[in-house]
């Protein structure tokens, strides 16, 4: 039975948090779109999100961070690099060597994880309230477009998820910027709502 809690609910991070040390899986509002969320590095849970996508388990998931000092504990990134990422108010992800061993449903079974520090104030909280990343791919179906609207979600996933967050329409959002950070040069994947020259500000002051 899938729980919605609107996102003024006063007890709503109590009731996220529960649900991802549960081993639960969440759909909330990210700074782009909605996301499909549970703890990173809880295999069982992310192996129900590749399930309930009806994905390849080799398309890999993106995880969220909160701050610097995680993003530092479970990847390599230079200090300098992670300085200028960090003050960016417009979601960039980057592909990155971890540190920590992340399930291969997060990794694709590469080498290497895509990771972001959310910008969102919601998603902090929530990242604050377990301490550790959780996922964040896109809340939709494989091969159906993504959405910014609580009521195609709810259509999309009338079953399956243990919580969703009600958070009515987001902003407009092209989605993040991916950049791969393991190649070198640095390879942009994908500009989203960040620019080339943004990015490249970004990468090298």
């Amino acid at each position: 039975m899938t729980e919605i809690i609107k996102e003024n609910d006063p007890l709503i991070f109590n009731k996220v948090s529960d649900c991802l040390t549960d081993g639960g899986v969440i759909i909330y509002p990210t700074e782009t779109l909605y996301g499909i969320g549970c703890l990173a590095f809880n295999q069982d849970a992310c192996r129900k999100i590749v399930k309930i996508k009806q994905r390849s388990g080799n398309k890999g998931l993106i995880v969220l961070i909160s701050d610097e000092e995680m993003m530092d504990r479970h990847f390599h990134i230079s200090s300098g690099l992670l300085e200028r990422y960090s003050r960016s108010q417009k979601p960039l992800t980057l592909i990155l060597q971890p540190k920590s061993v992340f399930p291969e449903e997060v990794s694709g079974g590469r080498d290497s994880v895509a990771a972001r520090i959310s910008t969102s104030p919601f998603v902090k909280e929530v990242l604050n309230q377990v301490g550790e990343p959780i996922t964040s791919t896109s809340a939709n179906i494989s091969g159906r477009n993504s959405s910014n609207r609580f009521v195609d979600i709810r259509k999309d996933f009338p079953s399956g998820i243990d919580v969703i967050v009600d958070s009515g329409t987001l902003p407009p959002s092209m989605g993040s910027a991916i950049v791969n950070l393991t190649t070198t040069p640095p390879e942009i994947i994908r500009e989203g709502d960040l620019s080339a020259t943004e990015i490249e500000k970004i990468l090298h002051g």
